[in-house]
């Protein structure tokens, strides 16, 4: 899981261009950083960066990832509804990315007092 910010210098005109870039690029990095690892019994891995950005867009290989879970959890359910699933992973990922910007601050803070 990773968070990326919509104005960060590296790429702040493209993402003033399109909505998502700063996700589709940090996705972009993770897939390069990881994918080649090697995991037991030699195959290479498969990532699946789940990204998003402070102002919610979300990068698309993680969205879909998650649609691909909350359909099959649905299914394994048989509820006919996956968006239950959907919303309930994207409250979680909301609210827990919240903390995190929270003790961001508040550590960044009391170095100032």
């Amino acid at each position: 899981i990773s968070l990326a910010h919509p104005w960060s210098s590296e790429i702040y005109p493209s993402s003033a261009e399109k909505v998502e870039a700063a996700a589709s690029l940090r996705e972009a990095r993770k897939k390069a950083k990881y994918d080649h690892l090697k995991l037991p019994g030699g195959s290479t891995s498969n990532v699946i960066p789940l990204v998003l950005e402070h102002f919610d867009a979300k990068g698309e290989q993680g969205a879909k990832f998650l649609r691909k879970l909350s359909n099959q959890s649905s299914d394994e359910a048989g509820r006919p509804n996956a968006s239950e699933f959907l919303d309930f992973w994207r409250k979680r990922l909301s609210v827990q990315l919240q903390k995190c910007n929270a003790k961001v601050i508040s550590k960044k803070l009391s170095g100032l007092c």
